[in-house]
C-alpha cells in the first residue's frame, strides 16, 4: 500500500480549494448555459420563470450547495496530511452525489422529460448554485488563512 502512495497527485490543502472552485464553475457554466439557452427560445412565461428560477437558486444554494462547500471546506482544512491527494477536494459522498446530479441532468435532457419553463426554472437554479459554490471555493482558496481559522477543529 504503501507504494500506491508514491503515485497519487498531491497537493496542499489551498490548492484544493481552487480545484473544488474550478469543478463547480465547469459544472455550474454548463448547466447555466443550456437554462440560458433555452430561455432565450421562450416565447411567453419569461419573466416568471426567470424569478422562479432565482427564487430556486436561493432555496438550492442555501439548503444544499453552501452546506456542502461548509462541509468540504471543514473537511479540508481539518485534513491530517498536509499535502493530500488531488482529487480529495470532495469525499466519496460528495463524488457520488456529483455522478448522481449528472447522470439525472443528462437524463433528463436525452430523454426530453424536461423543457420550457421547467427547464429554465431547474437550470437557471441549479447552475447559479453551482456558479456561487464555485465563487465561494475560490474565495476560501484565496483567504486560506482565515479559512482555516472559521473550520479548524483544534
Amino acid at each position: 500500500m504503501k507504494n500506491i502512495e508514491k503515485f497519487k497527485p498531491k497537493t496542499n490543502k489551498r490548492n484544493l480549494f481552487f480545484l473544488a472552485g474550478l469543478v463547480w464553475a465547469i459544472a455550474g457554466y454548463n448547466v447555466l448555459k443550456i437554462g440560458v439557452d433555452e430561455f432565450g427560445s421562450m416565447d411567453n412565461f419569461r419573466f416568471i420563470s426567470l424569478i422562479l428560477g432565482l427564487m430556486g437558486f436561493a432555496l438550492f444554494f442555501s439548503k444544499v450547495f453552501y452546506k456542502m462547500f461548509k462541509k468540504h471546506s471543514k473537511r479540508i482544512v481539518n485534513m491530517e496530511n498536509e499535502s493530500p491527494c488531488l482529487f480529495s477536494f470532495f469525499d466519496k459522498k460528495g463524488y457520488l452525489i456529483m455522478a448522481f446530479m449528472m447522470t439525472f441532468g443528462i437524463s433528463l435532457r436525452v430523454f426530453n422529460l424536461i423543457s420550457g419553463i421547467a427547464l429554465v426554472i431547474i437550470y437557471t437554479a441549479i447552475g447559479l448554485s453551482l456558479s456561487l459554490s464555485a465563487i465561494s471555493f475560490f474565495l476560501a482558496g484565496i483567504n486560506y488563512e482565515n479559512t482555516v481559522k472559521k473550520h479548524s477543529i483544534l
